[in-house]
């Protein structure tokens, strides 16, 4: 009849002592192998990183709790020796290798591939004279570190946000609202919008989805003569054709079957005295467009199932993703409203025209999610590069995506390459090959140029360093030394 196991004291080394006791020699390897999925049920339930090798350092078992403060997944890491995922950069200093060496229980603060920091035990259970196993648990850095680290930690937080404070002043980075421009067009267009938000005439925001039109309409309406009356938003997309124009003209009692009783004021009439932005403009059917010329032209509105015009008075901001000029050669666009909303035209470039505002965009969002999610998030310059190389298809919205992602995905405090590479996928950095510009550099210098993009370009093929030597036929560990050399060792 087995044995029942009532646990009092829920310390994992106390734990495992308890499950392997035996009056024999304990094989603790083919009972992990026999009752795996048991043992995994039971351990995940443990607020506590369990790692477990067998006696030469190959990996046998981890639980759910272990896969977050690694950061890798558990298919990734079974089977693999310790020794291999150390020279990989994705373990620093392992305490398994040093239990395994001392043949004693050993305790580190231990640095992961993620940026993360855990405090480890590792306990070796024996077989006779051999060791058989080594259980090591993991704790969050933050159980075990004094006040006086922590507060020493705040204080260097403390001076990274306001170096980055001052980098911003620097740059001289137009940010009023949620709108940052680092880059120098991206600074023409926000003084473009600065000057047209003073004139109440009608302006065109256009560019890809995600490149932060509604950002550039609320600047304007901030900005403009009308700031504190009525700015209402709509997106065109969004409502259906057969109740766009109720929604935008308003309705009299009895219009329409399901209609209200007391009739309905349309969004024009709600925006009067203020702003009225019509984002995706380019969705309106063609039936509504000649109404929204008359409102334009005339200043006024009829409601539907109406027979009085009423009197407007809006400033109106619209946008879209759509190329207008072919849309009226495809004749789903009026031209004469297109050169009416086309007053003041604001082309706003996608991202991957804007390099320079990926730093700043990305130290913003951090910013906000650091307040968000209380936490205290850095990135490195390597990070930021990678950023930086990649073509953002989904532009702001997307960058804004992948820096959330990446914050509630890994420990640590420091963003580094390990991670975005992870997310936005190395393979999709796009760095093109480049041969390096000889500006009075020396060979040496140039050498040494051409094998960092080599041994990156290498590394956006291959998500492994294993891979990476294979690929380049190289010593793992001729290859290690390289990294470090030019800081790509995470």
């Amino acid at each position: 009849m087995a044995k029942k196991i009532r646990i009092i004291y829920t310390d994992i080394k106390n734990l495992w002592i308890l499950l392997y006791k035996d009056e024999g020699n304990a094989m603790y390897k083919k009972f992990i192998r026999n009752n795996y999925e048991m043992l995994l049920d039971i351990i995940n339930c443990l607020k506590v990183g369990v790692y477990i090798t067998d006696g030469k350092g190959n990996t046998l078992f981890l639980n759910d709790e272990s896969c977050k403060t690694g950061g890798l997944t558990r298919e990734e890491v079974l089977g693999k020796n310790m020794k291999e995922l150390e020279d990989m950069g994705f373990v620093e200093n392992s305490v398994t290798l040093r239990t395994l060496d001392s043949g004693k229980e050993e305790n580190i603060i231990q640095a992961l591939g993620d940026g993360g920091k855990v405090y480890v035990t590792g306990t070796p259970l024996h077989r006779g004279e051999k060791i058989d196993i080594v259980v090591c648990t993991e704790r969050n850095i933050t159980e075990t570190l004094t006040l006086k680290k922590l507060l020493r930690e705040r204080d260097k937080t403390n001076d990274i946000v306001r170096e980055e404070v001052e980098y911003l002043k620097k740059q001289n980075i137009v940010m009023w609202g949620n709108l940052i421009a680092e880059d120098e067009e991206s600074k023409k267009i926000a003084e473009q919008a600065t000057r047209v938000a003073k004139l109440d005439t009608t302006v065109l925001l256009m560019g890809e989805s995600g490149t932060g039109k509604e950002v550039f309409a609320n600047f304007i309406y901030q900005n403009s003569s009308r700031v504190g009356k009525p700015f209402i938003k709509v997106n065109c997309a969004a409502i259906p054709d057969n109740l766009l124009e109720s929604e935008l003209f308003g309705y009299e009692p009895g219009a329409f079957t399901g209609a209200d009783r007391k009739g309905k004021r349309g969004l024009f009439e709600m925006a009067s005295q203020g702003t009225l932005f019509l984002d995706e403009i380019g969705e309106i059917p063609l039936h509504l467009q000649s109404k929204l010329l008359r409102a334009l032209q005339e200043k006024e509105i009829m409601r539907v199932g109406g027979t009085e015009t009423k009197q407007i008075d809006i400033r109106l901001i619209t946008a879209t993703n759509r190329d207008l000029k072919k849309a009226v050669s495809d004749g789903v666009f009026r031209e004469d409203l297109y050169y009416r909303l086309n007053i003041m035209p604001i082309e706003i470039p996608p991202l991957r025209g804007r390099k320079k505002d990926v730093k700043a965009l990305t130290l913003y969002f951090i910013d906000q999610f650091n307040k968000t999610y209380k936490m205290n998030k850095r990135i490195s310059e390597e990070a930021i590069r990678i950023l930086q190389r990649f073509d953002w298809p989904g532009n702001i919205r997307e960058l804004e995506n992948v820096i959330e992602r990446i914050m509630i995905s890994y420990g640590g405090d420091m963003i580094n390459v390990f991670q975005v590479e992870r997310v936005i996928g190395a393979s999709e950095a796009n760095a093109k090959v480049k041969t390096p510009e000889i500006g009075g550099k020396s060979m040496t210098q140039l050498m040494d140029e051409y094998e960092r993009h080599i041994l990156e370009t290498a590394m956006e093929s291959n998500k492994r360093a294993s891979d990476v030597a294979r690929a380049l036929k190289m010593n793992k560990s001729t290859l290690w030394r390289r990294l470090k050399k030019y800081g790509l060792e995470e």
